[in-house]
């Protein structure tokens, strides 16, 4: 059997130059003793999927290729229903043990497994957490050494799949993490840890300093100040009430008080903001405008960036049912039309602003698989529930407790 494999990120680039999910693919198979064939010649295109959108790419490999069986994996192998429209079968989670029964039994062995999904099957889906700590550092496009510290999250933020749609695992082995990250950041390499918020695993004061660095505000307060010289906070609601809605609950205080002492200690600080969040108001944005206002009158020195995107729903989220509402533009505009006016703007201050409505739709359709009509109406759960999600039964109380509160 002959292999390729495709990076939908990078779907024009050399090896050298791909992402992680394929330069993963491709030592798995070099550890197994596995050439990497061209795609016109391969029986099997193993494709790795960054996001559920990438759906659009598998397609085009599909109707270039339809005689060649198609895989598909990584990060969006959990919302799997997109991908499945398009290919022979979607690993869902991670892909050791899939990998490794496709190599030594085949591809309906695979897709046999309790963690292959396959289009019009209703049989229920687990998501695999079977991740190879072992696995060498990766060097990414942008330079930098990725160092895997953990897979999930201890926080279940409503909004974000990462904690809900698989198990939060720590790397069994931090004396090796630390071990190989001061050794490679020693002799200059740029070094990146993967992690959803670092501060949550249990070596983390004993790693060495990087550049960047994402960060929750209370882990900030436990653990103090960051090695990292430009900050991350992923605040998401544009208001304290939003935040504690979504299980986020940063104060007002609490978030001035932070962001003041990052930057009086010589860092820069990035607010990463969640518009349109299920239940947000004009109060909400007017909360947001006293934040900017109380940072410029209390922090004299120090650059903040307001980074916006747009709620989406993700499978496996609380928040996966709630309507969408396209609201949320006009709030941004209003809010961006203050901003400039001269009352939020400062040279210390930057602004980017979300996707616009027409992009989240698309986004929204591909990562439920519903149309324009059900995610309008809300209180789909979608085709990919038929995932087993490790957390599923927490998500949907959580959605009722949500619900019951907007």
């Amino acid at each position: 059997m002959r292999y390729a494999i495709l990076d939908s990120c990078f779907p024009e680039s050399s090896q050298r130059s791909r992402g992680m999910g394929a330069k993963y693919l491709a030592w798995e198979m070099r550890r197994r003793g596995i050439g990497e064939s061209a795609v016109q010649d391969a029986d099997v295109i193993l494709i790795t999927c960054v996001s559920p959108i990438d759906a659009e790419y598998v397609g085009r490999i599909r109707k270039k290729y339809p005689k060649k069986v198609i895989l598909c994996g990584g990060a969006a192998g959990t919302s799997p229903y997109s991908l499945g429209l398009h290919c022979d079968g979607v690993c869902v989670g991670d892909g050791q043990s899939f990998l490794e029964t496709l190599f030594s039994s085949g591809v309906k062995a695979a897709l046999d497994l309790p963690n292959a999904w396959v289009h019009k099957q209703t049989r229920s889906v687990i998501v695999d957490s079977d991740f190879p700590w072992k696995l060498p550092p990766i060097k990414c496009e942008d330079g930098a050494i990725r160092i895997w510290c953990g897979r999930g999250c201890k926080n279940k933020c409503a909004f974000c799949q990462t904690g809900w749609g698989q198990e939060y695992r720590e790397n069994p082995d931090g004396s090796s993490v630390i071990r190989l990250a001061a050794a490679l950041s020693g002799k200059g390499n740029k070094i990146a840890y993967l992690s959803n918020d670092i501060a949550q695993h249990s070596f983390y004061r004993q790693l060495p300093h990087v550049e960047h660095g994402s960060y929750s505000v209370k882990y900030l307060k436990q653990h103090g100040l960051p090695p990292a010289r430009q900050i991350r906070l992923g605040i998401e609601g544009v208001s304290s009430r939003l935040r504690s809605l979504v299980n986020k609950p940063i104060s007002h205080d609490d978030l001035l008080g932070c962001t003041s002492w990052l930057n009086k200690n010589g860092k820069g600080v990035r607010w990463f903001l969640i518009a349109g969040l299920p239940g947000e108001t004009e109060n909400d944005w007017e909360e947001l405008k006293t934040a900017v206002m109380d940072w410029k009158r209390h922090v004299s020195k120090g650059v903040l960036a307001l980074s916006f995107t747009a709620w989406c729903p993700d499978p496996a989220t609380p928040l996966a049912p709630m309507p969408l509402d396209d609201r949320y533009w006009e709030r941004f505009a209003a809010f961006r039309e203050w901003f400039f006016s001269g009352k939020g703007w400062s040279n210390r201050l930057k602004l980017m602003p979300p996707q616009q409505p027409p992009s989240r739709l698309k986004k929204a359709m591909f990562s439920m698989g519903l149309g324009e009509r059900e995610l309008r109406a809300g209180g789909c759960w979608g085709p990919n529930d038929r995932v087993d999600y490790p957390y599923k039964a927490g998500a949907k109380k959580m959605y009722e407790k949500i619900l019951a509160q907007i």
